[in-house]
């Protein structure tokens, strides 16, 4: 086959899979899922491998198969998740051997994972190869994976498939920030927010542990910690299946930001931590070094330890707000911008006006599908799908907007989002910090309009009783 025609076959969206395919999908499943759990069951009965590390690689198998178990009944037809679930299956084999292993099954297996794995990142979410130079990566991994399996038996002596799957994998993640770019729709945006948490995570930790691994058997001066990173290889396989099941499955979708802030925060402060920690340790040893003429041993340790505590606090405020800037962006405008088009629109426009200009951006921020103002008990503005339908009964969410001391009665009400799941708790307060500020400017608005109705009452009035 030449390449034009490759790239011919490769042009069109994927279809379903549907009759007998769908019997070749399964069939496949369960010969991977009986192997990987066959192997487990040989590795216990072996008894060869640590307990520990046996136990991990189990805790993987059950996260990783009761994964492709969901997505085999939720998505059978779905030929992206068939790739992704044999896939994982197959990553589930070629994990349970040792990174050293020189057996040339799994050797053989993981060159077929790597493609499996490279397409459906190429054609993730809709099987369509976008933009149109996947096509191209799509024949390189397969090329790259013809080459491994040859180099996997022994027929070549070149050490290429590694760099060039390296390559191909890069390319693919890259073309899925693209699509992120690009994607028209809100949903599908979300689902690449999930899979680029799952990948940056898991591949995060795969290659922290490989690189641990390596750094162990080569440096004899550190001591070993292979539960460590076989412990770390293992959990980025399952944060990898667990990112791509929830954008599959479309579970709680919109959470997306929420969940990639808190990682990224966390992921940084225990850097900034463990860095702290380090640099202060070897400061102090270095000084008592230098000017008592011995080593200080565990006062260092415990001194680092205090600093890196005091700072513990600071770190994470600053951190936590980096982190909502970058990733909640949204949010952060909603609280940084509302209340000032509050106190310009109090004065200048009406209570409809001001609630129809403020509902629009709620809906935006928090990804709602509809919202109304309710003022003592009449609904005054309403936005989104829902707006021919102003009925409380409509929206689960009510936030109240009135207080003890105030005269305005009234709720910000929300209907749900696209996906049919509850609001996060950042969305929540992030819109309880915006209603004293929306409160207080529909007091004014009501104050001012109350006034023009006055005064045209008052000059009605004076027209009437002139001459």
């Amino acid at each position: 086959m030449t390449v034009d025609a490759a790239h011919r076959i490769l042009g069109a969206c994927l279809p379903p899979i549907s009759g007998r395919w769908v019997s070749v999908y399964r069939f496949a499943w369960a010969i991977l899922a009986l192997a990987a759990a066959g192997l487990m069951v040989a590795s216990v009965i072996s008894g060869d491998v640590n307990p520990a590390i046996l136990a991990l690689r189990g805790l993987k198998f059950v996260v990783v198969v009761a994964v492709c178990s969901i997505l085999l009944r939720r998505r059978a037809g779905d030929p992206v998740a068939a790739l992704l679930c044999l896939a994982f299956l197959t990553w589930t084999i070629t994990s349970s051997f040792d990174f050293a292993s020189a057996n040339p099954a799994p050797l053989l297996l993981d060159r077929v994972r790597f493609f499996l794995f490279a397409l459906a990142l190429l054609l993730f979410p809709d099987g369509s190869f976008r933009p149109a130079w996947t096509r191209g990566v799509a024949v390189a991994s397969g090329a790259a994976c013809v080459l491994g399996l040859v180099e996997a038996i022994g027929l070549a002596g070149t050490r290429l498939f590694l760099p060039l799957a390296i390559v191909c994998v890069i390319a693919a993640i890259a073309s899925l920030g693209m699509r992120l770019r690009t994607a028209e729709s809100e949903a599908v945006r979300q689902q690449l927010k999930w899979v680029g948490l799952g990948l940056a995570g898991g591949v995060g930790l795969i290659l922290c542990a490989r690189a641990g691994a390596a750094l162990a058997a080569t440096s004899p001066t550190l001591e070993p910690m292979p539960i460590l990173w076989e412990g770390m290889f293992q959990l980025g396989i399952v944060v990898v299946a667990l990112g791509f099941l929830i954008s599959l499955l479309r579970y709680r979708l919109f959470d997306a930001e929420t969940a990639i802030t808190r990682s990224a925060a966390l992921a940084v402060l225990t850097a900034s931590l463990v860095a702290t920690f380090a640099g202060t340790e070897a400061a102090i040893e270095w000084t008592g070094q230098q000017y008592f003429g011995m080593g200080i041993g565990n006062i260092s340790a415990t001194m680092a330890a205090a600093v890196a505590a005091v700072l513990l606090n600071p770190l994470h405020g600053r951190i936590s707000d980096w982190a909502e800037h970058w990733f909640q962006r949204d949010l952060v405008e909603l609280k940084r911008d509302v209340p000032e088009l509050l106190k310009h629109l109090s004065v200048t426009a009406s209570p409809q006006q001001l609630g129809s200009a403020v509902l629009g951006r709620i809906n935006d921020a928090i990804h709602a599908t509809s919202s109304a103002l309710v003022l003592r008990g009449e609904t005054i503005a309403v936005a989104g799908d829902s707006a021919t339908h102003s009925t409380a009964a409509r929206y689960p969410i009510a936030l109240q907007l009135g207080c003890s001391v105030c005269d305005v009665e009234g709720h910000l009400l929300l209907g749900t989002r696209p996906d049919g799941s509850s609001y996060g708790s950042d969305d929540l307060d992030a819109l309880r910090s915006i209603l004293p500020e929306l409160r207080h400017s529909l007091e004014a608005s009501l104050s001012i309009e109350q006034l023009r109705i006055d005064l045209r009452r008052l000059q009605y009035g004076l027209c009437k009783e002139s001459p």
